[in-house]
């Protein structure tokens, strides 16, 4: 008998281990047995909702916040209890002091700190009531910065660490130890697109580099600068005198024309080109859109070449003179826009200037830009009007698109100097040569726009007047030049007065697209030779 007893409690108890691993492992398919029969689920429910305000009970402090945890549906609440595992965030939430977990410089300890507020923020999107709690009872004072800040810290540590040593500035890590986080971060952005700089700046010779490898380099070093004052100067006590300023501004501008020069160069290359057969590119420099450029190479060593425009629309025909050596370019200005220019080349003897060859080019122009202004002559006396062509200082709201018109409001002249100049003032410096200031520079550029140098402002301009007068020492005239008229239509004028006449000789009405002046208006206009020795036949 006791034999049978013994053997019954054996199986009892293997039976009692058997259901007890079958409910360990299937513990979920129970709990959702227990949930999803209605006559216990609610049973269930109340029961996991004492355990878990037990848990909080146990863990929080703070009664508002253990209250807000405990409206929450049972899901949330055990969301809230799988987070709550985090001893760290417990301790944060318990006592929550801001200041060193902003402050800390320790790497490791900061990525603890950033764990914490990944869970303090998943904490949040539970409810409403917890993310409201936190931002106004935990963290009573700039929320989203102190979290950004703590989150940020373990990159921005690394960060500033790793710029120390990517830009071996003198006095640079003082610096970089005042900056704030923000700024470590846009730093960081920035070299991180530009390694050649972060090369530079440990070699320290410019002379290793190209224009545009250089004009790279001063563009990032002068945006780092720009971040900071004290970094800026500490770079430019660095580059000893080297002007990033202007390299970073107007770089691209010389980039720009150095490509096209070898552009120009390797076309011309590629075979022999004579007066009878020219290299002919249009718009050379990419900036003066009724332009062509014209090469060859010459049978002796200086040639005198004469182009003629012909007229179109009663215009007479444009001709100048150009004496032209071995590696000059040609420049054909004064071209027509959008249509077939027919323009005649002439090789003249220099001493009586006769006709030794002559070749007829056809030269297609495109449309004018949409930007520039309509021009409406509204009176013109031939005869009596100075030669020349109105040269017109056009500027948009935030680019400079200078023009030179004729006595018929043709537009025969363009020249895109585009937004890193932006608004500029045009004049004729020399033969073939345009002098353009823009506010706080002045640059040279010959007639197909090519940059021949920055000088530099050696004077600040006056303000300037909306009324100019100019007097035409040739015909003894005065032109008047009109910047901005607020009409029905925003308007510009350009009107000669002939003193002797003692009568209007020419008026020129522009209509300007935009209504406001710092929209679009003509800063100031000439009457000026176009290009050498021109004249109108």
């Amino acid at each position: 008998m006791i034999k049978k007893e013994k053997v019954i409690v054996s199986i009892v108890s293997v039976l009692i281990i058997i259901i007890g691993f079958m409910l360990l492992f299937n513990r979920k398919k129970i709990e959702n047995i227990l949930k999803n029969n209605k006559s216990i689920s609610k049973i269930y429910e109340n029961s996991e909702k004492k355990k878990n305000e037990k848990i909080f009970d146990i863990k929080l402090k703070d009664g508002k916040l253990k209250r807000i945890l405990e409206s929450l549906s049972p899901d949330k609440m055990e969301m809230a209890v799988s987070i709550l595992k985090d001893g760290k965030l417990v301790d944060f939430i318990n006592n929550p002091d801001i200041a060193s977990y902003s402050e800390n410089t320790d790497y490791n300890k900061a990525v603890e700190n950033a764990k914490v507020i990944k869970g303090l923020k998943e904490l949040a999107l539970l409810s409403p009531e917890l993310g409201k709690y936190f931002k106004e009872d935990l963290i009573k004072s700039n929320f989203d910065n102190n979290i950004k800040t703590i989150e940020n810290r373990p990159e921005v540590i690394k960060i500033k660490d790793r710029i120390t040593k990517l830009l071996p500035i003198k006095n640079s890590k003082d610096t970089f130890d005042q900056l704030s986080e923000e700024n470590l971060i846009e730093i960081s952005e920035i070299l991180s697109k530009s390694p050649i700089t972060v090369e530079f700046v440990e070699k320290k010779d410019m002379k290793k580099y190209d224009l545009e490898e250089i004009v790279e380099i001063s563009k990032t070093l002068y945006k780092i600068g720009n971040v900071n004052p004290s970094l800026a100067i500490e770079i430019e006590e660095m580059l000893k005198g080297f002007d990033i300023r202007k390299a970073a501004l107007y770089g691209d501008l010389y980039v720009q024309d150095e490509k096209y020069e070898k552009e120009l160069k390797k076309e011309y290359e590629e075979k022999n080109y004579t007066f009878e057969d020219p290299f002919i590119r249009y718009n050379p420099y990419g900036r003066t859109p009724l332009t062509y450029g014209m090469k060859y190479e010459p049978s002796s060593d200086t040639e005198l070449l004469k182009v003629t425009i012909m007229g179109i629309g009663g215009m007479p025909n444009f001709s100048y003179e150009k004496k032209y050596v071995s590696g000059d370019i040609l420049p054909i200005v004064g071209l027509y826009p959008k249509v077939e220019n027919i323009v005649l080349i002439e090789q003249l003897n220099p001493n009586d200037k006769k006709v030794i060859k002559s070749k007829k080019l056809k030269l297609k122009t495109i449309p004018i830009d949409d930007k520039l202004p309509a021009i409406y002559i509204e009176k013109r006396v031939p005869g009596s009007i100075q030669p020349g062509f109105n040269l017109a200082s056009y500027n948009l709201k935030d680019e400079g698109l200078p023009f030179a018109f004729d006595s018929m409001g043709n537009i025969r002249y363009i020249l895109k100097t585009g937004k890193e100049m932006r608004k500029v003032k045009i004049e004729k410096e020399d033969s073939g040569v345009w002098e353009v200031k823009n506010d706080e520079d002045k640059f040279q550029l010959d007639i197909l726009g090519k940059i021949l140098g920055r000088i530099g402002r050696d004077d600040e301009d006056a303000a300037s007047k909306n009324k100019k007068t100019k007097y035409l020492i040739r015909n003894n005239n005065i032109l008047t030049v009109v910047s901005y008229r607020d009409e029905a239509y925003p308007t510009a004028l350009f009107s000669e007065y002939g003193l002797d006449s003692k009568d209007e000789i020419f008026k020129a009405i522009i209509f300007y697209d935009k209504n406001g002046a710092d929209e679009n208006i003509i800063e100031d206009g000439e009457r000026v030779v176009l290009y050498e020795g021109d004249s109108e036949n």
